[in-house]
């Protein structure tokens, strides 16, 4: 049998481990599993490091006439972290195993008042010696609530906690994995506990009291349920993202698929060339653009961006566009249309989302370009190495207001002649200082294309525009069609 004093020393060294294994798994769960210091988690393992810092204060001091004010305030720290740690390690298990009582007067009896007691009791016991008191010589003396209500207040907690546990794997097992798992790991503790505790009183012996094994084993077996808990969430938590990034992808398939080619060619209408491109902020975007032979002599094509990002915008983005080209087919001109499409997009409503757009529609015989704009980015018009913005606005975005009546205007175009529809993506990307591309910017990109075919315009403004940006993240998507009257 070992002797007392080797017993303590071999102790001390024992409980700097937990209070070292404890720093790394709180870093780790605030910065590899993302927890808040306020989660329960974050609780349990700062109530255990403090905890195990007290004891390890307690035990220095114990015996030592000179720090009899140290022993009572490691001693009272211990038992109170002790406390808190209980409380919050069962508050965590009954919300996650959904037992919670509802009335909150309940939960303050049973977490409230058990902490308020014992801070009562720590404070005052110097005097009343119930919970604890240092003799003469420095060493502290269990008073008659310290094996009693102390340690029933602990037990209640985890043995409740434990119960739960096995109550769940014993009635709703494989209901639900996250909880499976966390009661399995709780199980787990509620055995690696007491294993410690008793391997501990093999090697070192049956210390006089209690206290000197008894964090320790529970901060082992808590070592191992805070990181079984923390890796299988990790694994949850990456599963979910997976399948997201699959729907994500799928999605994406979806709404590329939707679009027309970017390069279409027109058999009948040589001397129209229609170019576009795409470029999403996320995996899938809210912008879009469209173009199809409306009859023999009529060519109608869009631009639309719909506000928001990702899945529920493109949701938005496919109905807009399905109606669009639908009443495109039906409606005698381009106002008519867009009325039409904003009745049926205010209907149901109820995620209040919206689209500004552009549509014109091409007559080949004549070469009259019909058009109608809600709410969009005034399109760019080349003519004769000149480029300007056909600044007409003929009603607000579409899904605004159900009774909008939207109008229409007309243009003549010529051979050479060139038009830019956009969304501000291109026009509102900035660069490392915060200074936006700009439509000047673009004006001018567009003023030294004369000479480059309208693919090869697109692509030097994409170009320019990521030369802008610098490496800086793209937030927005950048979409752009180009109607080109071949010469």
């Amino acid at each position: 049998m070992l002797t007392q004093s080797v017993i303590d020393a071999l102790y001390r060294e024992l409980l700097l481990v937990p209070i070292i294994l404890f720093i790394i798994l709180l870093v780790n769960s605030v910065v590899l599993y993302k927890q808040k210091l306020s989660s329960d988690i974050s609780i349990i393992l700062i109530s255990c490091l403090v905890m195990c810092s007290f004891e390890l204060c307690w035990e220095y001091c114990d015996g030592n006439p000179g720090l009899r004010v140290y022993t009572y305030i490691g001693a009272c720290g211990y038992v109170l972290a002790f406390v808190i740690f209980g409380a919050v390690f069962n508050r965590y298990f009954f919300r996650e195993f959904e037992k919670m009582p509802d009335n909150r007067h309940v939960r303050n009896l049973i977490y409230i008042v058990p902490l308020v007691c014992m801070f009562i009791l720590c404070v005052t016991t110097p005097w009343t010696k119930l919970l604890l008191w240092v003799n003469e010589d420095g060493i502290v003396q269990e008073g008659v609530l310290f094996s009693t209500l102390f340690y029933g207040i602990l037990l209640a907690y985890l043995l409740s906690s434990l119960g739960l546990a096995l109550y769940h794997v014993i009635r709703m097992r494989h209901k639900d994995t996250a909880k499976d798992n966390k009661a399995i790991g709780l199980i787990v503790f509620g055995i690696l506990g007491p294993l410690v505790y008793i391997l501990q009183i093999i090697i070192i012996g049956n210390p006089e009291s209690d206290y000197y094994s008894l964090s320790l084993a529970n901060s082992i077996a808590m070592v191992f349920l805070t990181t079984y808990i923390s890796t299988h969430s990790l694994i949850e938590d990456q599963s979910r993202i997976e399948a997201v990034d699959t729907e994500l992808r799928i999605a994406s398939w979806i709404q590329t698929g939707a679009l027309p080619p970017i390069s279409p060619e027109f058999a009948d209408h040589p001397n129209v060339n229609i170019r576009a491109c795409m470029n999403t902020a996320k995996e899938v975007g809210g912008d879009f653009y469209d173009y199809f032979v409306i009859d023999d002599t009529h060519i109608g094509f869009l631009i639309a961006d719909v506000s928001g990002k990702g899945t529920p915008a493109a949701l938005f983005m496919m109905t807009a566009k399905t109606m669009i080209k639908d009443y495109a087919l039906t409606c005698p001109d381009t106002g008519s249309i867009f009325t039409a499409v904003n009745q049926r997009l205010s209907e149901n409503n109820a995620a209040s989302m919206f689209a500004t757009a552009w549509i014109g529609i091409l007559d080949t015989s004549t070469m009259t370009l019909q058009y109608t704009n809600a709410g969009h980015n005034y399109p760019l018009f080349l003519r004769e190495g000149e480029c300007k913005m056909l600044k007409k606005v003929h009603g607000m975005f579409l899904a605004g207001m159900d009774d909008t009546v939207y109008e229409q205007d007309e243009i003549l175009l010529e051979p050479g002649d060139r038009l830019l529809l956009y969304t501000d993506g291109v026009t509102e990307a900035h660069d490392q200082q915060g200074k936006l591309y700009s439509t000047k910017r673009l004006i001018r990109m567009m003023e030294d294309s004369v000479n480059y075919t309208g693919e090869e315009t697109i692509g030097n403004i994409i170009k320019d525009v990521a030369q802008f940006a610098d490496g800086t993240l793209q937030f927005d998507d950048i979409t752009m069609l180009m109607l080109t009257i071949k010469r």
